[in-house]
């Protein structure tokens, strides 16, 4: 099937279910996306695809799959369907490769901005550090401390899992590469296979997969990166400026849907675990453990700690080489 045939939203969502990276490259200066909406900036409604980094495997998404089930998209006039990307910097590619919005990592909306990308921030989703550490259930390993000697199971160098468990140990007055070893294994299931066999001691994961292998296997969480990293933006929504200036009342109203989502977190747990479960096909019991874990990080706001933190991880990582415009960049008052 030709790309015209198919249509450019079709080869989006192929393209993101397929890992996302090839095309995207590609078509970053191709314009956007041609999905409908009723109209400008003034306009209320609008239908079309959304962008959400890890949808169906990381905590933080569990607002816009409650906004959309309890009916909050509705009430906006916005219909929306979720196109999920594996990555920060992919989202962010997609978005402004054509999508024109939706949440991502929040470091790599700082460094698709230092490369010329048209994005900005408007609003934060997640506020913790969301990569955990576990182990076996008999393990001799029972807290960070216990780790010295032991081997540790990361994603890749330079990703989040690489960067927390690096942060996390030398604030625990441990030292990579010489008191603890980092190895690097792949996914959160590729780690947790890896501690199975013995490979490892400890394996790197994120809610609700921490929960879900916990509930399944006895497996114990040694500590969590948000023990040691307590300002953070994990998450956030982003949108080019185009599409913001064509889209404002729709996308203030996606905040107050997804607020009320947020809001049904904090107020009523039980409800909002049921539909999180539901939609990411988990047990109740494995979902509400999860989001109860996670109940107080989900906020719109940012606080000034909250951005100079990320910004400061992605210039340790060597992803960021300048200081950001933040007034360029981050919309603090779009959603107030």
């Amino acid at each position: 099937m030709s790309f015209e045939a198919m249509g450019r939203r079709g080869f989006i969502k192929v393209t993101a279910a397929a890992g996302g990276t090839l095309f995207l490259g590609g078509l970053t200066a191709c314009g956007q996306s041609s999905g409908a909406s009723s109209g400008g900036g003034g306009q209320k409604g609008y239908s079309g695809d959304v962008a959400i980094t890890g949808l169906a495997s990381l905590i933080h998404s569990a607002p816009f799959f409650i906004a959309q089930s309890e009916g909050y998209y509705e009430e906006e006039g916005l219909t929306l369907e979720h196109i999920q990307f594996p990555g920060g910097l992919d989202t962010v590619r997609g978005i402004e490769s054509g999508i024109g919005f939706g949440t991502s990592s929040t470091i790599p909306v700082f460094i698709a901005a230092e490369k010329g990308m048209d994005v900005k921030i408007f609003g934060n989703v997640y506020t913790a550090a969301s990569v955990d550490f576990i182990a076996l259930p008999d393990s001799p390993v029972t807290s960070i401390e216990d780790i010295r000697g032991k081997k540790v199971a990361v994603s890749t160098p330079g990703s989040n899992s690489s960067y927390f468990a690096d942060r996390t140990l030398r604030e625990a007055g441990i030292i990579p590469g010489k008191d603890v070893e980092l190895i690097s294994v792949g996914s959160a299931s590729d780690s947790w296979t890896a501690v199975s066999q013995k490979v490892v001691d400890v394996a790197w994961t994120a809610s609700p997969l921490s929960e879900k292998i916990a509930s399944e296997s006895g497996a114990k969480v040694i500590w969590r990166s948000r023990d040691y990293v307590t300002d953070w933006s994990d998450t956030c929504l982003v949108a080019t400026g185009s599409f913001i200036d064509e889209n404002t009342e729709a996308l203030k109203g996606w905040g107050r849907a997804l607020k009320k989502a947020m809001d049904l977190i904090t107020n009523d747990l039980e409800k909002a675990a049921d539909v999180y479960g539901t939609a990411i096909k988990y047990e109740p019991a494995v979902a509400l453990e999860a989001l109860k874990n996670s109940q107080n990080f989900y906020s719109l706001d940012f606080t000034d700690a909250q951005l100079a933190a990320v910004v400061a991880a992605g210039k340790e990582q060597g992803q960021i080489t300048k200081e950001p415009d933040m007034d360029a960049i981050v919309m603090r008052n779009f959603l107030s």
